[in-house]
């Protein structure tokens, strides 16, 4: 019997399938998507609080002093500033508020100078958990004022790294251009200070040409003074602001994460 065509026909039959897609070709399966960075946490988280005594009509007394200790215990302040504080050196029917605040909160303290005359002193003050490094203090230039406002900068260990925290008063009033002016001072302070992260507190500028030339981020309640200006980089984080009413006057609470490194 001749085979030859059987096996011819076999063969073709094999080509033929193998030529053929399976009907039920494998799907390939497509990588899944990266997993989102996790967010990094901060090295440290400090809240920083700002008060402002300028306007203040009241005489203060020490029971105000331990009114405003509670509250900034409890909402565990480490660093705070206060602008426009009047003093009486050498005056003893006059409490001090610097020193009382100091010694009830047991928070170091460093003050700023901006005017004295005849027993009369006036400036800005920041207190503080952490070591407190250096402070200095810079009068605003060229504005139309006769109070010597300033901007009074101290460098805080907050262990992690130091940060730079400003108190400062701008004039009530202020022109347009005296407000652009020290802005414009303030932002030096980039400059001035290129490897801190910066915190600067007080009356500072809402809206206008002034604010819009600031090169910080900001934490305000809405419609509220003081506000408090921190850094655009990537080495502080903002992450809740509130404010607290105080028998001195509402105080600005923010909370802030602090990084070791520059965060992308």
């Amino acid at each position: 019997m001749n085979k030859s065509p059987l096996y011819f026909t076999l063969a073709l039959l094999a080509l033929f399938l193998l030529g053929c897609p399976s009907a039920k070709e494998t799907k390939k399966e497509e990588a899944p998507p990266p997993a989102p960075a996790k967010p990094v946490a901060p090295d440290i988280v400090i809240q920083v609080g700002s008060l402002d005594l300028a306007k203040l009509s009241k005489r203060i007394e020490t029971s105000d002093i331990e009114q405003l200790t509670t509250v900034l215990k409890r909402d565990k302040v480490d660093i705070l500033t206060i602008q426009g504080i009047t003093r009486y050196p050498g005056l003893k029917v006059r409490l001090d508020v610097v020193d009382e605040l100091a010694r009830q909160s047991g928070m170091r303290q460093a003050f700023g100078e901006n005017l004295s005359l005849n027993g009369r002193q006036t400036g800005n003050a920041v207190f503080s958990i952490y070591p407190i490094q250096s402070s200095v203090n810079t009068t605003y230039n060229g504005i139309e004022s006769m109070n010597f406002e300033s901007a009074f900068q101290t460098i805080i260990d907050c262990g992690v790294r130091s940060v730079v925290v400003v108190a400062t008063r701008l004039p009530d009033k202020a022109s347009a251009d005296d407000q652009t002016m020290c802005v414009d001072q303030l932002n030096a302070f980039n400059t001035l200070y290129p490897d801190n992260p910066i915190l600067i507190a007080g009356n500072l500028p809402g809206s206008g040409d002034a604010k819009n030339i600031a090169f910080f981020d900001e934490a305000r309640m809405k419609g509220q003074s003081p506000a408090i200006w921190f850094s655009r980089g990537q080495s502080l984080k903002l992450t809740h602001v509130k404010t607290e009413n105080t028998p001195l006057g509402p105080i600005i609470v923010a909370e802030f994460g602090i990084f070791r490194k520059p965060q992308p």
